[in-house]
């Protein structure tokens, strides 16, 4: 009795180990299947980021590739103002684009990728005619710029004034001794009448 009790608990113990050594091993494949999951899901999504890039590059590029196409067919020699604005927006698109793509280390270079300044080289009617409008912008930037700094020189100068006639000097008024001075003989008179009119009485 007590052999068969100790054989029953011993096969217990063997079944309890070896149900945890199967739990712990399953807990270990399940955590390998799902880091494999994980990295599947991550270049799942990184490769779709990449497509993306891709086509948004590709976009940006052919919007050029129909302007230089129509430059060709239309013999023209300018560009306007707004396909200006674009050519430089679909640069900037297509320089972002590439250094994602090189950031996120998905660029596989020539001839699958191409960079902007490669991109730029195959265009060489919108490429010429881009930069004589934007040289011919700054230049009109840098006459207007010259203009505005003249228009606001004048304005701070301050006005000539023309010099005034010279006035004579008015002759200054007679003082006061020189008044007394004009009256004295008057007075000298006055004195000497008197005195005469006193010798007479006397």
């Amino acid at each position: 009795m007590n052999l068969t009790l100790v054989l029953l608990i011993f096969f217990f113990l063997a079944a309890a180990l070896g149900a945890a050594v199967f739990y712990y091993l399953t807990l270990q494949n399940l955590a390998a299947v799902k880091r494999e999951v994980d990295k599947l899901r991550d270049q799942a999504d990184d490769a779709r980021a990449s497509a993306l890039l891709r086509n948004e590059r590709a976009r940006c590029y052919q919007q050029l590739k129909a302007l230089e196409a129509d430059i060709l067919a239309r013999q023209r020699d300018s560009l306007s103002n707004e396909e200006t604005a674009m050519v430089e927006l679909n640069r900037e698109e297509i320089q972002n684009c590439v250094n994602a793509l090189k950031k996120s280390g998905n660029w596989m270079g020539l001839p699958f990728d191409l960079d902007w300044q490669e991109m730029w080289d195959k265009l060489p009617q919108l490429r010429s005619l881009y930069r004589s409008n934007v040289m011919q912008q700054e230049f009109q930037t840098g006459s207007s710029a010259a203009a505005n700094t003249a228009l606001a020189s004048e304005a701070v100068a301050p006005p000539l004034v023309k010099p005034k006639p010279a006035v004579p000097d008015r002759p200054a008024a007679p003082v006061a001794s020189q008044e007394e001075a004009l009256a004295a003989p008057e007075d000298n008179s006055k004195v000497m009448a008197a005195a005469m009119k006193n010798m007479m009485r006397s």
